[in-house]
């Protein structure tokens, strides 16, 4: 622990009392859930932001359509402008349904429903009357939303921070105590390093697995071929300038300094609204020997700009690859579901 840490601990005591009373009332059911008959698979984490629940919830799309299972997104829309229940169509904007959903819009180009809601059992009830063939619904970032029964619970932590070394807020990242894990059905260590050692998953499976029984994998992240942001054809020029608006920039800025010559990074807050004032500042850095590179997420709120047109632009998709074991990972989920189709309600 740092001094500051030592400080503020306090603090995160009071914390932890708070979250434990309100778990407490949970778990032996003074206060009430909802269980739904449709499968709810929710993915979140101990920590705030950062741990790549955006590319689990695109694996996970992925996989569902795979099997051609109807599979819908619901976030609390983090940003936005609006308020209640809201199901996604080509007029929302990340304004009206925030960042992560709008991407997931655009993404998927509407097969998938995509929705939004604070209120994640109220916002169930009103999207499965929307959707009432739904395999499953996708709960992004709703692992301390206890009102709702999951039918299988993932739970992200990241190599570089993970819970077992975090540490309450304010002194840590820690939504909630490390014990809170304990709720989780499956646990993944998220952006591990591509060769990471089988000595180095076995220590940290063993530190994690303190606090949980759940079976923990690992995963990475991998970067695919750069996509012109408004159209084919479009050349990558000699040097880059990087734009990200996210929790946690540094692996998308290393992967630009190891692949490109990097001009310039612009790294603004996670579920940024970028301004006219922003671009401006962009494109002062910007020349015939200049491309943009940014993120998905940044990509689809910066394109709605149209004086980037004249200039390359691309984004940079990533999706995340398990390191081993993503049929044991798989074959995990699906027993998950189907023992949650079977318990009486």
């Amino acid at each position: 622990m740092y001094w500051w840490q030592v400080i503020v601990f306090p603090f995160a005591l009071l914390f932890d009392l708070i979250i434990r009373l309100r778990n407490l009332l949970y778990d032996h059911g003074v206060k009430k859930t909802v269980r739904f008959d449709t499968n709810v698979v929710v993915v979140g984490n101990l920590s705030i932001g950062g741990t790549g629940k955006t590319p689990m919830i695109d694996y996970l799309v992925r996989y569902f359509q795979g099997q051609d299972k109807k599979i819908c997104t619901l976030s609390r829309g983090y940003g936005r402008r609006t308020y209640g229940f809201r199901l996604a169509t080509i007029a929302d904007t990340p304004d009206t349904i925030g960042d992560e959903p709008y991407m997931y819009l655009q993404k998927y180009h509407g097969i998938v429903p995509v929705a939004v809601g604070a209120e994640r059992d109220l916002a169930i009830s009103e999207l499965l009357g929307h959707v009432p063939d739904a395999h499953a619904i996708l709960l992004d970032d709703a692992f301390q939303h206890r009102r709702v029964t999951p039918s299988v619970s993932i739970v992200l932590t990241t190599y570089e921070n993970p819970l077992h070394r975090d540490y309450l807020l304010p002194a840590g990242r820690l939504r909630e105590a490390r014990r809170g894990v304990q709720r989780a059905d499956i646990v993944v260590v998220t952006k591990c390093p591509e060769y990471m050692s089988e000595a180095d998953q076995v220590r940290m499976r063993h530190e994690i697995q303190k606090y949980t029984s759940a079976a923990v994998y690992f995963m990475t992240v991998q970067y695919d071929p750069l996509v012109p942001v408004f159209r084919n054809g479009c050349e990558l020029k000699r040097n880059v300038l990087g734009i990200s608006g996210m929790a946690n920039p540094e692996p998308f800025e290393n992967y630009l300094h190891r692949n490109y010559a990097v001009k310039h990074t612009y790294n603004y807050r996670d579920h940024y609204r970028y301004k006219p004032a922003d671009v401006r500042d962009i494109l002062r850095e910007m020349d015939e020997d200049t491309s943009l590179i940014t993120t998905e997420k940044d990509m689809v709120k910066l394109k709605q700009f149209q004086e980037l047109r004249d200039y390359s632009c691309f984004y940079l998709p990533i999706r995340t690859k398990f390191l081993k074991d993503e049929s044991l990972f798989l074959s995990n989920l699906e027993s998950k579901l189907k023992n949650y189709a079977q318990e009486p309600i």
